[in-house]
């Protein structure tokens, strides 16, 4: 109720109306799929015809147009690739916890599955996953089944989207100055609650022009 989504929205109808930006070459991203319908409404509410071609969205959406849009460029997966949801993610996860024969009454999949969800959002992979204790030693094992049934499945569970969009870019400097170019603005919603993936494909992206928009709340921080 502070008024940064209204920030924000007048913000992007201030740079396609007065600055006369097209609004394709405008990225906005938040963190759920309900914000994302109140920006883009608001917006249209102020802009009519010209928010076509406007990149709105949530960073898991923005992530995944991105890599099926570059799907060509990806190592594991083709461009039909699958988006695992969380009942999937848990079901792989006790599979591969059954392939090590680990206790799931003395380790839970749901905690392993967070310390997973933890390391992929700070963009550390199976290989890079310290094992520096009996449980993520555990974990690692785990980690590494998992990600492996989900390359043979052509499938990309939620965190994958931000760890194998900013992977992509940073392979392909090519490829992201292409992006930085593009995107001329970036403007985002809620930038307290951003994480390392988050935070580091903002950096990549806004590289180029270093226009970049942010309204957050720090007593949320």
């Amino acid at each position: 109720g502070s008024g940064k989504t209204r920030v924000l929205t007048h913000k992007i109808a201030y740079l396609v109306e007065e600055v006369g930006l097209p609004a394709e070459n405008i990225l906005a991203v938040t963190f759920t799929n309900r914000a994302a319908r109140e920006m883009r409404e608001r917006i249209e509410r102020q802009l009519a015809e010209n928010t076509r071609g406007l990149n709105l969205g949530t960073f898991h959406s923005t992530c995944a147009r991105l890599l099926r849009r570059e799907a060509k460029h990806l190592l594991q997966h083709s461009q039909d690739f699958v988006i695992y949801d969380s009942a999937d993610q848990r079901a792989l996860v006790k599979h591969a916890m059954a392939y090590h024969r680990v206790d799931t009454t003395r380790f839970q999949p749901v905690r392993i599955h967070g310390t997973i969800s933890t390391a992929k959002n700070e963009l550390i992979g199976p290989a890079e996953f310290s094992r520096d204790s009996y449980y993520h030693e555990i974990v690692g094992r785990v980690y590494e089944s998992y990600q492996q049934q989900l390359c043979e499945n052509n499938a990309l569970d939620f965190d994958d989207l931000l760890m194998d969009a900013v992977g992509l870019l940073r392979r392909g400097p090519d490829l992201l100055e292409r992006y930085q170019h593009y995107y001329e603005r970036i403007l985002v919603d809620e930038f307290q609650d951003t994480n390392v993936a988050q935070y580091t494909l903002l950096q990549l992206l806004a590289g180029g022009h270093r226009q970049l928009f942010v309204v957050g709340d720090p007593d949320q921080s």
